[in-house]
């Protein structure tokens, strides 16, 4: 727990506004800007409030300064605090609350957005800020408190999290039909070349894909390279190459142009996929606390319309 803080001198609105400020732009300098009387104003504030609760909020790493775990802690109450006031104001005013959200692009993309007309639909309604992260970055995000809820797969939230289940990302191997001889796909087990369309990087879906495709006796030939999962299925909508998707993703993909193959190791992609966030911004964000309810439900149920629609035909196991 935080020391008591409140009535010493040296803790103020003002000087956690300049803590959360340092905190996102990551040094004094850049968050005070080029004025020197601000920045000297900036590191005085700084160091009243470590003053005040009794311990370092920062380290230095190289020309940078990351938030200690006090710091942290302390930037993230202070952003509960902002967010529940305006969250109060909002509801006096009936105006609509804000909820801000993190997940990866694709998650984002075929889950979250189709989701948020429930939100839309309350009285009064709730508009949402919506950021595109990678799952260590939906982590930090939330502890840091400059996100609410996270759209995130279950490994990768530690346990002092709360989460919501909301279905698993079951991943399918998606080829154009103008890249096949055969209704079927069987031509792909054939051990040619195939052109491919990787997730950039050495992340554990990408890791996995490569591990998954050698034991299926399928020989890729990378021709493209992407950062996200929506990008890869742009690759394959144009017709270049061939890519391991999640099978929410095909459910606009007509069969006539497009085979999904489904083969034994497909299971090691799949991910258990949560809403998550921190135990006690519910009880301090009133417009948290409600979203969560509504919005896991519409997510359960959008997973499950898309899987229903996903495109079924391709090589048997």
């Amino acid at each position: 727990m935080l020391p008591e803080v409140v009535a010493k001198n040296g803790f103020s609105l003002d000087r956690i506004a300049t803590l959360c400020s340092v905190i996102d732009a990551g040094s004094i300098a850049a968050a005070a800007g080029p004025s020197p009387s601000r920045q000297s104003q900036f590191s005085r504030q700084i160091k009243e409030l470590e003053e005040a609760v009794g311990g370092k909020l920062f380290e230095r790493v190289g020309k940078t300064l990351r938030p200690t775990p006090l710091g942290q802690q302390l930037a993230r109450m202070s952003r509960m605090f902002f967010g529940a006031v305006a969250d109060l104001a909002s509801q006096e005013a009936e105006k609509p609350g804000l909820l801000n959200v993190g997940g990866g692009e694709g998650l984002l993309r075929w889950l979250f957005v189709p989701s948020m007309s429930a939100l839309r639909g309350l009285s009064p309604p709730i508009h949402c800020r919506v950021r595109s992260l990678r799952s260590a970055e939906v982590i930090q995000e939330l502890e840091l408190g400059r996100i609410d809820v996270g759209l995130v797969r279950k490994s990768a939230v530690p346990e002092n999290h709360s989460t919501e289940t909301i279905g698993t990302f079951e991943f399918v191997f998606v080829v154009p039909r103008q890249l096949l001889r055969s209704r079927t796909g069987e031509e792909v087990y054939e051990g040619k070349p195939f052109p491919f369309a990787e997730l950039m990087g050495d992340g554990q879906l990408a890791t996995t894909a490569r591990e998954v495709s050698t034991a299926a006796g399928i020989q890729l030939n990378r021709v493209i390279q992407a950062e996200t999962l929506s990008l890869l299925l742009a690759s394959v909508e144009h017709g270049d190459a061939a890519a391991f998707l999640p099978t929410v993703a095909t459910a606009n993909l007509p069969s006539d142009r497009f085979a999904v193959l489904r083969f034994s190791g497909l299971t090691s992609l799949s991910r258990e996929i949560v809403l998550a966030w921190l135990p006690e911004v519910p009880d301090q964000k009133p417009v948290v606390r409600q979203s969560i309810r509504v919005l896991s439900r519409s997510l359960r149920q959008t997973m499950a319309d898309a899987e229903r629609l996903s495109v079924i035909e391709g090589a048997p196991n």
